[in-house]
């Protein structure tokens, strides 16, 4: 498990709170890039918390997870479909909460010298993506747009971070990465997107929030409902506030300001309404992760939410769908 470096701690101000134990619990929370973290932070739903947090920063979906597996968070941000591959190993975890991202801000990159000008181009070439993750579930769906299966090109398994390096250097030919590796290639790499190559029409778009099934049925159960709410009108706020939340993760993250100005455009990050249409999503991925063997059985999601914590995230999520 690869921890950033740069962990935030932050010692919540303690307030009595109907819901909450009299000695106030600590939450370690999880997030990739730590997007979620710099919008709860931006926003000011940090302040007076009747708990304690303890924020840690990952590279990408799949550490957060083994993280949770672990015993070493007690709620994770991390996509649909590495919750999915974590889920399917036994993992003791559920969704309680989820956003949705924009399908496209996930997207086949590749280098213009590739001679890869349209999907069809894609036989015979290496393509990078992270492994039981958005990377190999959108070329498996990409493939199939083109007529071509997994054997007609060389899947190379690589984390983000690696992926960039690959491209760049010329080890593969393609990639296929999310926010906001995606518009730091386009921007920084000269990458470039592959006609027709984006999620839309193949990918939810879902991400989740992750609990262990210890911390739900504990007394952080109050604390985690209580994130919930404010993790939604934290992304409220970051979707009406774009210019602000661009600085506020450049300087956070140490990343160019027009990357995350492109990454906020790109992900157009929301909160939804937390139900079992998301479980309907997450098992047609499973069904498609196991006809492809990336998953060696089948897969039922059925225990794998918990809708109960969402209630005032989904007050936030459905009042900003109201005209």
């Amino acid at each position: 498990m690869r921890l950033r470096a740069r962990s935030l701690i932050l010692l919540a101000a303690i307030s009595a709170h109907a819901g909450f134990a009299a000695q106030p619990v600590t939450l370690r929370i999880g997030d990739v890039k730590g997007d979620r973290l710099v919008a709860l932070k931006a926003s000011g739903e940090l302040q007076h918390l009747p708990y304690h947090l303890t924020l840690s920063s990952f590279d990408s979906g799949a550490p957060v997870q083994e993280a949770l597996n672990a015993g070493a968070l007690d709620v994770g941000f991390t996509g649909d479909l590495p919750f999915l591959y974590v889920f399917a190993a036994g993992a003791p975890v559920k969704a309680v909460g989820a956003w949705k991202n924009n399908p496209d801000s996930i997207a086949l990159i590749t280098r213009p010298d590739s001679g890869i000008h349209s999907l069809s181009d894609l036989k015979g070439k290496r393509i990078a993506v992270n492994r039981g993750g958005w990377g190999e579930y959108l070329l498996l769906g990409l493939l199939q747009k083109a007529g071509l299966t997994r054997t007609d090109v060389s899947i190379r398994y690589l984390t983000p971070t690696d992926g960039r390096a690959a491209l760049s250097s010329g080890s593969v030919d393609a990639w296929i990465p999310w926010e906001p590796y995606l518009s730091s290639a386009l921007l920084l790499d000269n990458a470039q997107r592959v006609p027709g190559g984006g999620g839309k029409g193949i990918m939810s778009g879902y991400s989740f929030v992750i609990a262990r099934e210890e911390a739900i049925h504990s007394d952080k159960r109050a604390a985690i409902e209580d994130l919930l709410t404010r993790l939604a009108k934290a992304q409220r706020w970051a979707q009406q506030h774009p210019q602000q939340f661009s600085v506020a993760l450049a300087d956070e993250l140490q990343m160019p300001r027009n990357v995350t100005q492109a990454w906020i455009a790109s992900a157009q990050i929301s909160p939804v309404v937390f139900n079992s249409s998301l479980q309907k999503a997450l098992q047609h991925s499973a069904d498609v992760f196991y006809q492809e063997k990336v998953l060696p059985k089948p897969v039922d999601v059925s225990h794998a939410f918990d809708f109960s914590l969402a209630t005032g995230a989904n007050h936030v999520a459905t009042d900003l769908s109201k005209p």
